[in-house]
């Protein structure tokens, strides 16, 4: 029975719709040495979307799932690793950045079903939460084992399925240890009607991914084929020593039949009365003589054809390792110059995010300085907005903070829509967008209503009157 097996990574957003659904652009820029699709058999693909997912690409809706988070727990959605400083210890400890979306790769059979991957993925959201957005079934990868031999296609059936792997109730992901994943695997091999693959935890081995399981393939193959080499030449060699064995005992008999041979013919000459037997034994010699001078020569065909025999598939085997010690190199050339060039643009990506920090900052500075000119009033409002912004606690404008934006927009500004589109351009440099957002809601409701919070002021004196004059008994 086939095995099977599924392995979960962060869902390259960039890459993924690209690449399972198989688009012209990502067809026509791929780069057949790392993945070889088949474009005769990408129509037996299949693919299925899930409603929650329908009309939206992979980033739209992995920016909704930030602002879910948002909404959730106030606060940003953390997807960048970070360390954490023990204080006491002085420990760090590595927390890893938040997978929204998570991309699984499974191994399945050329009759694996839509049907079947879909219930494997209903009982991974009963067990463990996590929903199932995509999934597609992918039959026209693999590779030639002898790129001039069509017939030597090698088929790599497999499925993705793209993970919601946030909890929209909690704003927070779902944490699968490697016993859970152990457990997946389990599901999975009973959904598919597959054997299950071994434990990593018993094997001890660690996942490739498919650039490098081919490359160590392709080194095992090599090296496989310079050990079948070794063993054809001790193979040769014994049989070249069993030949000049052989060679040996022709001659000796050979020489055995010559003297035989002599001793009849003398014996003839001495018994004349005898001689027709004698004639006749001397052409059976004779016979003999021949056919064993000639066996010298057919054991030497024989020989000379299964050396030749040896020879060519040695060379066929040389040939064959020649060909995957050349891929070899050509996929570690390509692999070096890959990861030279990704720590460049990491390099270039950190220079550029230095800079534009530094001009964040000299704006802000001027912008400072700038805002220093403005009268007490304009100042005053500015601040108040930014602390109310900044308070993750605070969610409307206490009554002194709106009388402080109302000054601005009552004496400073002749239209109060104007004045508060001021205050919102103002203040944006000195917020996140989230902070932003919150203070140019309540900016816009002081220019609009500012009565409610009159309103609301009142009400609480009141109720803090009420409670100053309420009768106190006595124990």
């Amino acid at each position: 029975m086939a095995k099977t097996s599924i392995h979960i990574k962060p869902c390259n957003i960039g890459q993924s719709e690209a690449h399972n659904m198989r688009t012209k652009e990502y067809l026509a820029h791929i780069n057949a040495d790392k993945l070889y699709i088949r474009e005769d058999l990408t129509p037996d693909n299949h693919s299925w979307i899930s409603d929650q997912q329908r009309g939206l690409s992979l980033q739209q809706y992995y920016d909704n799932i930030g602002k879910m988070v948002k909404e959730k727990t106030g606060r940003a959605m953390q997807t960048k690793k970070r360390e954490r400083v023990n204080k006491k210890t002085g420990r760090v400890t590595k927390i890893a950045g938040c997978t929204p979306l998570r991309e699984g790769v499974i191994v399945c059979k050329q009759d694996t079903t839509m049907e079947q991957l879909e219930h494997f993925a209903e009982l991974c959201q009963q067990r463990f939460g996590i929903t199932a957005l995509q999934i597609h079934i992918h039959k026209d990868e693999g590779h030639y084992m002898d790129p001039q031999d069509i017939t030597s296609w090698k088929p790599n059936y497999h499925a993705h399925i793209i993970w919601n792997w946030m909890n929209h109730d909690t704003g927070k992901s779902y944490k699968l240890n490697s016993e859970d994943i152990s457990e997946m695997q389990d599901l999975l091999a009973q959904a598919l009607d597959m054997e299950r693959g071994e434990s990593k935890m018993l094997t001890g081995a660690q996942h490739l991914e498919r650039n490098d399981y081919i490359v160590a393939k392709q080194k095992r193959e090599v090296e496989e084929a310079k050990a079948k080499i070794m063993q054809l030449d001790k193979e040769n060699e014994t049989k070249a020593k069993q030949s000049i064995v052989l060679d040996q005992e022709i001659a000796d008999k050979q020489q055995k039949a010559n003297r035989e041979n002599g001793n009849a013919i003398l014996s003839g000459l001495a018994n004349l009365a005898g001689k027709g037997k004698y004639a006749q034994l001397e052409a059976e010699n004779t016979e003999m003589k021949r056919q064993v001078a000639l066996l010298p020569t057919m054991v030497a065909q024989e020989v000379e054809q299964r050396m030749a025999l040896v020879l060519a598939q040695r060379d066929e085997e040389r040939q064959h390792a020649d060909y995957w010690e050349t891929q070899c190199a050509l996929h570690e050339r390509n692999y070096k110059s890959l990861l030279s060039k990704s720590r460049h643009r990491e390099e270039s990506l950190r220079q550029e995010i230095q800079q534009r920090d530094q001009i964040i900052e000299m704006m802000k500075a001027g912008l400072t300085d700038f805002l220093g000119q403005f009268t007490a009033v304009c100042q005053n409002a500015i601040k108040t907005i930014i602390q109310f912004a900044r308070d993750t606690k605070a969610q409307f404008f206490t009554f002194s903070q709106a009388s402080a934006i109302n000054d601005f927009l009552t004496t400073e500004s002749h239209d109060r829509r104007s004045g508060a589109s001021i205050l919102i351009t103002f203040t944006r440099p000195f917020l996140n967008l989230f902070e932003h957002e919150k203070g140019k809601t309540e900016i816009k409701n002081v220019a609009d209503n500012f009565n409610w919070y009159k309103e609301r002021q009142e009400q609480k004196q009141k109720q803090q009157e009420e409670v100053r004059n309420r009768p106190r008994f006595k124990r």
